[in-house]
């Protein structure tokens, strides 16, 4: 009886012990991939002028970034031999982390990515663990982009008709790039901001509550999600809001919900716009 006592005091101290080292060593796992998404999207930018796109339509997309007849090319990073195919409508799929050609089983790899093995950096391993679908079969991220004030989803209404250029961003480490997604549906690959802003982001309160943050890290008090900076920086946020600004959870179910009161941290601070957004702490 006492051995039986003892192995239940024990049990008892030690478990939660390694559940908590087990979570903490997940989410540092999953700040290691955010820093490293979030150095090779700083590359791009740089490198392109723009942020990589959220998604394209690429039924429409090759038409909308020719001019005249004589086809002027508006936008020369969008002539489709540069990313592989002759003409846009041969995608099925072009999103910023993964694209898929008509008739192509599975995935590849976005061109952010090119050349490197995609798993080992865009899966949150917590998400991965959830064996959860992300969007359209792709089980392989958690992870969510700013589109509402940097990447634009095609057709998205709104002023914005093309990705961010990288020098509209004054201030990178103010900016929120890439995080842990999710919201009641699961995973999800575009980030919104919890308000609605004329200027850059016209979307419906629908896509915006799609748009969330998943705290799916810790326990608790120690609950969490990581989100990566414009910078490179990853930090952990533990406070969630609902759509519109106030405290809360948009899910609780599924421990989703906004990272910030306000629009700011996704954009408008970094832009060195004054912004209804409180304070961080």
């Amino acid at each position: 009886m006492l051995m039986i006592l003892l192995v239940g005091i024990v049990s008892a101290t030690f478990i939660p012990v390694l559940v908590d080292a087990h979570e903490t060593a997940i989410s540092t796992q999953c700040k290691s991939n955010l820093h490293q998404i979030a150095v090779l999207c700083q590359h791009y930018a740089v490198n392109e002028g723009f942020f990589p796109w959220g998604s394209v339509d690429p039924g429409k997309h090759e038409a909308s970034y020719w001019g005249n007849e004589a086809k002027q090319l508006l936008y020369p990073r969008e002539n489709p031999a540069r990313h592989g195919v002759e003409h846009w409508s041969e995608y099925s799929t072009f999103c910023w982390d993964f694209i898929r050609r008509v008739g192509q089983n599975g995935w590849s790899s976005g061109e952010m990515l090119k050349g490197m093995k995609a798993e080992s950096v865009f899966g949150c391993p917590k998400c991965r663990m959830e064996a959860s679908d992300n969007w359209d079969g792709n089980h392989i991220t958690g992870y969510n982009y700013n589109v509402c004030y940097l990447g634009y989803v095609e057709n998205d209404a709104g002023k914005r008709k093309y990705p961010t250029a990288w020098n509209a961003v004054k201030h990178p480490s103010l900016v929120v790039v890439f995080g842990d997604g999710g919201y009641a549906g699961g995973p999800n690959k575009f980030m919104r901001a919890p308000l609605q802003d004329k200027q850059y982001d016209k979307s419906s309160s629908s896509l915006r509550m799609a748009g969330t943050q998943a705290f799916r890290h810790g326990r608790g008090r120690a609950r969490h999600c990581n989100m990566a900076f414009a910078d490179g920086h990853v930090e952990e946020f533990h406070q969630p809001y609902k759509a519109g600004g106030k405290p809360g959870w948009v899910d609780e179910k599924t421990h989703s919900a906004f990272i910030s009161s306000g629009n700011g941290i996704y954009g408008p601070r970094g832009f060195g716009e004054v912004d209804n957004d409180e304070p961080r702490p």
